[in-house]
């Protein structure tokens, strides 16, 4: 049982400096994560790619050029995203950017229309339809900004969960401890007390 725990511990032990190294790495280069992202779909792209080729080749010609076609478009696509790792990220940066500005437009035009019959609440609307205008403006301006921004929030949260799991995982293996030479307190009490009888 106590080696079970033991080595329970120490996985745990080696999760949490994992979560801090990821989070000190995502603090240090917030692109960190969506290159790694990107460089594993262009291998696994890139991979496939090659593996149609091959097969094309190896195989009968005859209705196997879809196979050939397939491979270098995988190849091609796999390759690109090792040239640009950040293509992803940023084409997603600014797929929410032009919504949240085509959002803010629709905010602005419907603030207007409110202000126009006389509502009250128009003030509030204008001015949340303005700020989500002006941030898919940045987005679509600087699309990696947000994405730096939350990987930089998550590498945060990683440090502080890894070190609060490594702090709690040293408090419960001192506890631990604490029981074991309870165990071997009374079981040397029990033997003690077989002697004398």
């Amino acid at each position: 049982m106590a080696q079970t725990l033991r080595k329970m511990f120490k996985n745990y032990l080696v999760v949490c400096i994992l979560s801090i190294a990821l989070g000190v790495a995502l603090v240090i280069e917030p692109t960190f994560l969506t290159k790694l992202v990107s460089y594993i779909l262009g291998g696994v792209s890139l991979g496939f790619g090659i593996y149609n080729i091959v097969m094309y080749f190896l195989g009968d010609h005859e209705g196997m050029v879809f196979l050939m076609i397939k491979g270098l478009i995988l190849a091609v696509i796999g390759i690109f995203l090792f040239i640009r790792p950040d293509f992803i990220p940023r084409m997603i940066s600014t797929a929410f950017g032009i919504y949240m500005l085509v959002n803010g437009v629709i905010g602005l035009t419907n603030a207007t229309e409110i202000k126009r019959y006389g509502d009250s609440e128009w003030q509030f609307t204008m001015i949340s339809a303005a700020v989500t205008f002006v941030l898919g403006f940045v987005m679509l301006i600087n699309p990696m900004l947000p994405v730096k921004a939350a990987m930089i929030v998550l590498g945060i949260c990683l440090i502080i969960s890894g070190a609060s799991n490594l702090f709690s995982s040293f408090t419960a293996r001192s506890k631990l401890k604490e029981i074991e030479k309870q165990a071997e307190r009374a079981d040397k009490s029990e033997r003690n007390d077989i002697i004398d009888i």
